[in-house]
């Protein structure tokens, strides 16, 4: 039996990529219509629902993002909350600015709050979806680790 070589591309392999490539670029701009633009000058504030390892990383890169501000966590461990709270006060002191960060046991609270404009959802997959649904009822936009974006 002859194995497949994955660098070699069939014609037929060609032009299904090139057709779902097509698709995608072409619904890009109707897309961008279901995302709501910052106003100019406001800030994004952002809570976290799952602390785990995930999230740790996409914190890195969230509150690095200027205008954006992380102010609230959501796990139900204890220690992943005091980790998350020491690591977003760290980098806040250490750029000197003054953020109030406060976690929570249940997410919940967190989407209760009406100070948070959007969420990063780092829960185990099969949470994913009765927590986004959540966010969206609460009127948060959101991001769901794996790159499922979704605006309220």
């Amino acid at each position: 039996m002859k194995k497949k070589n994955p660098q070699i591309y069939s014609r037929r392999r060609f032009i299904g990529t090139t057709a779902t490539g097509m698709a995608g670029i072409t619904m890009l701009p109707s897309l961008s219509s279901c995302v709501k633009p910052a106003a100019a000058g406001s800030e994004i504030t952002l809570g976290f629902i799952g602390l785990g390892r995930q999230a740790m990383f996409l914190l890195n890169a969230f509150i690095n993002i200027e205008g954006v501000k992380v102010v609230a966590g959501c796990d139900v461990y204890g220690r992943k909350r005091s980790r998350f709270e020491n690591r977003v006060n760290e980098f806040y002191t250490n750029a000197e600015q003054s953020v109030e960060v406060k976690t929570y046991e249940e997410y919940d609270e967190l989407l209760a709050r009406a100070d948070i404009d959007a969420v990063v959802v780092a829960i185990p997959d099969h949470w994913h979806a009765l927590v986004a649904i959540a966010a969206c009822k609460a009127g948060k936009d959101g991001f769901v680790a794996y790159r499922i974006i979704f605006s309220s």
